[in-house]
């Protein structure tokens, strides 16, 4: 490959010399022979194939696998110190299956019974600020204590589980 290219001297040239021909300035057919040079040197560097892009590999992530974790921690904190949007949805995920469980939803009346005001408030925040990391850990910790099934009373009364 040649360390020079004669098509921006000859489009020099021809523009100096064209201008000049057309009757204008010494200065003015220079600085348009000039701006001719430049025209064809950004044309002749130019590359017209479009970038091929980022070719990102996908990995099959099964249910719960440590990509989703890994995902499902970075999208915890914001810059506010505020759980993002992403974490929200998921908590309401895992407090609507606990809760179907046991036989309510997030809206009944007796889930406030259950959980508590500040983990129903957690839940069903849907207005901005977003709950702090504090309410996620209390919300999280109420649901791991109701445990995966409903409790039955037992003949004494007291509550047993299945």
């Amino acid at each position: 490959m040649r360390w020079w290219d004669w098509r921006p001297l000859a489009g020099l040239a021809v523009g100096f010399l064209g201008a000049w021909a057309a009757g204008l300035a010494v200065q003015t057919s220079a600085l348009l022979g000039l701006m001719v040079a430049v025209g064809v040197l950004l044309l002749t560097r130019l590359d017209g194939t479009p970038d091929p892009g980022w070719t990102r590999d996908r990995l099959d992530r099964r249910h719960g696998a440590r990509g989703e974790v890994q995902d499902l921690a970075w999208a915890m904190v914001g810059r506010d110190g505020r759980i993002g949007e992403r974490v929200l949805r998921r908590l309401r995920e895992v407090a609507r299956s606990r809760l179907a469980r046991h036989g309510l939803t997030i809206d009944d009346p007796g889930t406030e019974t259950l959980l508590g005001t500040r983990a129903v408030r957690t839940l069903t925040r849907t207005s901005a600020p977003l709950p702090t990391i504090a309410d996620v850990a209390h919300t999280l910790d109420v649901l791991d204590r109701l445990g995966p099934r409903r409790a039955t009373p037992t003949d004494d009364g007291a509550p047993a589980d299945d």
